[in-house]
């Protein structure tokens, strides 16, 4: 237990007489500064984790992007610190320090919080802080860039289980991208945020500097990726089978029977300019047609008749032409299309029909 003053000021003044030419001594040397005795942090070593990856879309303003980091928590404890001190009583000023590097160019969204910068173009980090708000004065260990915590006051004269109040104390903290100008997709180091001090203010003469650190708060690595589309599973490869019918179905050049629709899904993000581009490499005279092969899985195919795909509006593709389909939107995309019999010639014949088309999805 710590002993009061009054006990403490006793052993004192018998020790005074015998130690009075020592404090002679001493008086006449200048006075040095030591480092605070140090604090408790826990943990030691406390990580934020923003959600990964966060996706970018074309045309994204600048910024908060993706969502903040689950919030995470330090708590600082002084009381061994003051145990172990030789003062009637301690006032640790807890501190912030060793700030990663501050991007003062780019206010925080809404005025709150730092900007720290990252090894990605175009990428921050917002750094917020509750119940002391994350700022970037001189209020870090010994002038330095940092903020203060608060402080927790000890005092010998108070009841054991009240030497020091408060006592802890905890900050806890969030994080949050932001883009900042034009981004290039990467993942972000392991940024080490800030450390952890405490200043020791006292009356018994001794000056003190800043501890060394308590702890530290890190950031872990984020993927930063630009949104793009895909192909859903269901489309990469599509079986279209017509309707059997009779050759009386196509009694001339250009008729048309069996007409049966089909789609084609991507997932997109929004944003994006979309064209589709179809092509094969068996195309017939007319428009949007596919010739069939000249044998099929079930035996050699009809005479005169192909297949001919048509677009939502029932118009006929143009095969190897990008066709526009506006702006993505967030989510899946389904493309309609229907393939139909399509007589390439006169009379035509029975047997199976086979061909085979091609899709490309371009977005920018």
């Amino acid at each position: 237990m710590k002993p009061g003053r009054f006990a403490r000021c006793l052993t004192r003044a018998v020790q005074g007489a015998l130690l009075a030419v020592a404090l002679l001594v001493l008086a006449m040397r200048p006075a040095f500064a030591v480092k605070s005795p140090a604090c408790t942090a826990s943990p030691q070593s406390q990580a934020i984790s923003i959600p990964s990856p966060v996706g970018i879309s074309p045309g994204t303003s600048n910024g908060k992007i993706g969502q903040p980091s689950p919030p995470v928590t330090v708590s600082i404890d002084c009381l061994n610190a003051f145990m172990n001190t030789v003062n009637y009583y301690d006032y640790f000023n807890l501190q912030t320090g060793n700030i990663s590097a501050i991007d003062f160019a780019n206010a925080p969204p809404g005025g709150v919080g730092i900007m720290l910068q990252t090894n990605v173009p175009g990428i921050d980090v917002l750094l917020t802080a509750t119940p002391s708000q994350a700022s970037s004065g001189n209020n870090g260990p010994n002038g330095t860039i940092g903020w203060s915590l608060g402080t927790v006051k000890c005092d010998s004269g108070n009841s054991p289980s009240n030497y020091c109040i408060p006592n802890p104390i905890s900050e806890t903290f969030t994080a949050q991208l932001v883009k900042t100008g034009t981004v290039s997709p990467g993942t972000t180091n392991n940024i080490q945020i800030l450390q952890f001090f405490d200043t020791d203010n006292n009356q018994q003469g001794i000056q003190y500097t800043a501890s060394n650190p308590l702890g530290k708060l890190t950031l872990n690595p984020v993927t930063i990726s630009a949104n793009t589309c895909n192909v859903t599973a269901g489309s990469s490869n599509i079986n279209v089978i017509l309707p059997t019918i009779t050759t009386n179905a196509l009694p001339s050049t250009g008729s048309v029977a069996g007409q049966t629709a089909f789609n084609i899904q991507y997932s997109c993000s929004v944003g994006w300019s979309l064209y589709m581009t179809m092509s094969t490499t068996r195309p017939g005279a007319a428009t949007g047609v596919i010739l069939s092969a000249a044998t099929c899985t079930s035996g050699t195919s009809a005479a005169n008749i192909g297949i001919q795909v048509l677009q939502n509006n029932l118009q006929p593709v143009q095969f190897d032409a990008a066709q526009p389909l506006g702006s993505s939107p967030n989510g899946v995309l389904t493309l309609n299309y229907y393939a139909q019999y399509y007589a390439t010639g006169s009379p035509t014949g029975p047997g199976p029909v086979c061909g085979t088309g091609t899709f490309t999805m371009s977005y920018q």
